[in-house]
């Protein structure tokens, strides 16, 4: 299964960097912050991006596994850059002063790529929902504003409405054909919704208060429309099926006016913006909860596609307008994408392409937010796979005189009920410590090795997260030849959900690096994850 997992995701890779479906080419993250020199190469591992430092020696080994995730090993030459790819969300956003264009850009806010350059005011960009189509708002001074939509890749822009009407806020519906938007009629905004090409225009409110920024929901099964209405006094949020029947208020705050909503990829929570914050609530009902929570003003909030962030634009930095990136679940983290003199607005997420996800190795701040991979250089380490891609890795750390002695293979094991953990065995002169990937902007996981001098040790990771959870530090005094002996005195047997490990350990460390065996242990008890269990 190990294998299969593995093959099925270098596949996946494959088709991806074929064609991301952007009309652009893949923005395949740079190696490294300058042009490479000398006898470098650049692999391309699973779901990761390695480059080393020597074109030759370089091993990317499968490890065998019964598990559901997949081990690789990566050594032979010096890693000095490694980053985990992922399909995400790229970031369209209107950039300017007097007349802001269409930008888009990475997640990371890396790669800007203008698409339009004009003297017209452009702002309000949609991604259609399959990321080929951007549909915005373009006004010439002196002219009523018009919904226009282009080509992903700045190629193909077009009028969808041309009239003596003001239209804003276009938002595509789940299938992509239809576009909601905001008219001004003589005064009074209503939504309305259109093909693509402007024709079969229909009005979907009829209020003498106005009707604006809608937002279409992202399923084909339950086809709705959020919007903002003036009806009751202030600003609330409403939702009605697509046809514009059954309008419902779904936010009742008389002391404030709340825009800008946003549908979860769900369906089931919204965001919008409360001056000056943005809160996130269940469409349906319930308690609204601050999210943005910042000094300055927050707005115009968008969810990505997986609901794994929610970008919107702040003035919290004391000057124009910038986009921030905010995690929506722990660990909590906050990103600020933009530092520009000029005002970036209306972000919105979509577009996904291959990009990197985490800079797991490389120069101190090149992972997302200016953060620190776990370390500039790498001489081995283990990676963990799943068919969703990178789960985990492992530095490995051992000194350059210690290289040749370096052995990572697999730890068979019995099976256990449950399944049971993946273990490799670590064999080297000396093995100083181990590094674990903790999370974006957290310290990575250490296993200090160095004090206890350990030639070997038996690494166990959990079978579904791929994370280390177990390390077996074999005594050193009882196999002095490192290299290849120790595995042959060790015993594993099952136990019905656990694993009974035996042997001569000089230490047992839990999955936060904590020794919970410093005088040494015999038998070692792991439950069906890999966790200790007991160590005696």
């Amino acid at each position: 299964m190990s294998r299969a997992i593995l093959l099925l995701v270098l596949s996946a890779l494959a088709i991806v960097l074929v064609g991301c479906g952007s009309g652009e080419s893949p923005l395949t993250p740079d190696p490294s912050p300058g042009p490479p020199g000398g006898d470098v190469a650049t692999h391309e591992v699973g779901p990761l991006v390695v480059r080393t430092a020597s074109a030759s020696g370089f091993v990317a080994e499968d490890i065998p596994t019964n598990a559901q995730i997949s081990l690789v090993a990566l050594h032979g030459s010096t890693i000095e850059y490694l980053a985990s790819q992922a399909m995400l969300d790229r970031i369209v956003f209107g950039y300017g002063d007097m007349s802001p264009d269409i930008w888009v850009c990475n997640l990371d806010g890396s790669h800007r790529v203008q698409l339009t350059d004009n003297a017209a005011y452009e702002f309000c960009p949609r991604w259609s929902p399959d990321g080929t189509k951007i549909a915005f708002v373009r006004g010439w001074s002196g002219q009523d504003r018009e919904i226009m939509m282009i080509n992903a890749d700045g190629s193909g822009v077009y009028a969808v409405t041309n009239n003596t009407n003001k239209e804003d806020s276009p938002t595509f519906g789940p299938a992509g054909r239809r576009l909601a938007f905001e008219r001004d009629l003589s005064g009074n905004n209503e939504i309305f919704a259109a093909f693509l090409d402007g024709s079969g225009a229909t009005n979907l409110t009829n209020h003498a208060s106005d009707d604006t920024e809608p937002d279409w929901s992202p399923r084909l099964d339950d086809p709705t429309i959020l919007f903002c209405s003036a009806r009751t006094g202030s600003g609330d949020i409403y939702e009605m099926n697509e046809d514009g029947s059954n309008q419902v208020q779904r936010t009742t705050t008389a002391s404030a006016q709340e825009r800008c909503p946003r549908y979860h990829p769900t369906q089931s929570r919204m965001a919008y913006d409360t001056y000056p914050d943005v809160f996130v609530r269940n469409v349906g009902s319930g308690t609204p909860y601050n999210f943005s929570a910042s000094p300055g003003i927050q707005k115009r909030p968008c969810w990505s596609s997986d609901g794994r962030f929610i970008c919107y634009q702040s003035d919290a930095s004391g000057s124009a307008d910038e986009l921030v990136l905010e995690q929506t679940e722990s660990p909590w983290a906050k990103f600020r994408l933009t530092h520009n003199s000029l005002w970036e607005e209306d972000p919105d997420l979509g577009g996904p392409t291959m990009q990197a996800d985490r800079v797991l190795i490389g120069p101190p701040g090149s992972d997302w937010g200016g953060n620190d991979p776990i370390w500039a250089s790498a001489y081995a380490g283990i990676v963990a796979f799943n068919g969703d891609g990178y789960r985990s890795f492992v530095r490995i750390g051992i000194s350059p005189a210690h290289l040749g002695s370096l052995d990572i293979s697999p730890l068979s094991r019995p099976a256990i009920n449950g399944g049971g953990p993946a273990g490799v065995v670590v064999e080297a002169t000396k093995i100083v410590n181990l590094r674990e990937d903790a999370g974006r902007g957290r310290e990575p996981t250490v296993w200090d090795l160095d004090p206890l001098g350990v030639t070997a040790a038996m690494l166990y990771f959990d079978p579904d997260t791929g994370k280390l959870v177990s390390v077996l530090a074999l005594d050193d005094a009882n196999y002095p030849s490192a290299a290849g002996s120790p595995r042959a005195a060790v015993t594993q047997r099952a136990d019905g959900d656990r694993l009974i490990v035996e042997g001569d350990f000089s230490a047992v460390f839990d999955a936060e690096g904590r020794n919970v065996a410093p005088d040494g242990a015999a038998r070692v008890t792991l439950g069906a994850d890999g966790a200790v269990l007991a160590a005696q």
